[in-house]
């Protein structure tokens, strides 16, 4: 049976250097990704989050809490993408396997 025929060229594989620069982009982006949606998450409390529910101050101390907890927990589930490591699992292709 012949395999079926395809236009797509197959990727090229990136030198060294190419992957090195390709993973400083991403960890900038992740990076900065999580920073913003703890203080998007850190300001929403702040803001948004019922007077009646707490004190002021305290609501302000939780909504920096919850920011940092937002940025952490981001930042954990993306360490791949950060932080390189020679035992380093691949990304999961399926919750189904």
């Amino acid at each position: 049976m012949k395999p079926p025929m395809s236009t797509e060229l197959a990727p090229q594989p990136l030198s060294a250097e190419e992957l090195l620069q390709r993973r400083k982009a991403v960890r900038k982006w992740v990076l900065l990704r999580g920073i913003l949606l703890g203080a998007l998450i850190a300001a929403w409390w702040i803001f948004f989050a019922p007077d009646t529910m707490m004190e002021r101050d305290l609501k302000i101390i939780l909504g920096v809490v919850v920011g940092f907890l937002a940025t952490g927990s981001y930042l954990f589930n993306l360490r791949d993408a950060l932080f390189l490591r020679a035992g380093a699992t691949p990304g999961k292709q399926g919750a189904a396997e």
